[in-house]
């Protein structure tokens, strides 16, 4: 259902992008010059569900951590642990869930025989996030050196929980300048179809000759950086 909904998305945008190009140039050789312009919009929705991913997985994971740390206090072993946390994270994320995925193969990996740390380490660098790259490397040193397992596996938990607070906290602040950013990114190509609507012919000199595919694509490339830079404003790491 989500990759169903990704694809509409997927469509949506690349309709609207072709939309705003006939109504900045209105000539179908110049669109096609400026595919790759939906190759540039389809980069970035990969780069945000990309971001979307690793948000969700690492909210997940720090469920995960507090689930195996309960299994590790009552005397399971991180291998049997594991796979209760399958049970324990299907019933609260759902079986289709990121952190359920990851989780199912890291027990089918327990079964061909590699080590906890060989695991984790692979589950790092596939998810690609960075509190789990870190988790990753501390339990394989503790597990070297014979560290307290739990206490390491509960301060991993509170630091990714504080940083999920931290998070939601900007989420709110920064909601009504994402609606804002949003209401900018329509302003410009809304007061081309008001004056294309209410002043028919005011626009013309700018299409179908050189001077004016000039002037608009100038336009396009200043709307399409403004566009980026706000979107990047508001995507604040922590």
């Amino acid at each position: 259902m989500k990759h169903s909904s990704d694809h509409i998305k997927d469509i949506l945008g690349t309709a609207v992008i072709f939309a705003v190009l006939y109504l900045f140039y209105r000539s179908m050789w110049v669109i096609t010059l400026l595919l790759p312009c939906v190759m540039v919009f389809r980069r970035e929705r990969r780069k945000e569900r990309e971001y979307s991913r690793k948000a969700v997985l690492n909210a997940q994971f720090r469920d995960m951590l507090e689930s195996l740390a309960a299994s590790l206090r009552v005397g399971y072993s991180m291998e049997n642990a594991l796979k209760e946390c399958v049970r324990e994270m299907s019933m609260t994320h759902g079986e289709d869930s990121p952190i359920c995925e990851e989780l199912n193969l890291m027990v089918n990996q327990i079964g061909i025989g590699m080590s906890a740390e060989a695991i984790f380490r692979e589950f790092a660098m596939r998810s690609a996030v960075e509190d789990i790259d870190t988790f990753a490397s501390v339990f394989s040193i503790a597990k070297r050196t014979g560290g307290d397992m739990v206490a390491i596996i509960k301060e991993t938990s509170d630091s990714i929980a504080g940083k999920l607070d931290t998070r939601s906290e900007i989420a709110v602040l920064i909601s009504s300048k994402r609606l804002e950013q949003n209401i900018m990114t329509m302003i410009p190509i809304g007061i081309i179809l008001y004056i294309d609507l209410t002043s028919g012919g005011l626009l013309d000199p700018l299409y179908g000759n050189l001077t004016g595919i000039l002037i608009m694509s100038v336009c396009l490339c200043i709307y399409g950086a403004a566009v980026m830079l706000g979107r990047k404003l508001i995507r604040i790491e922590v």
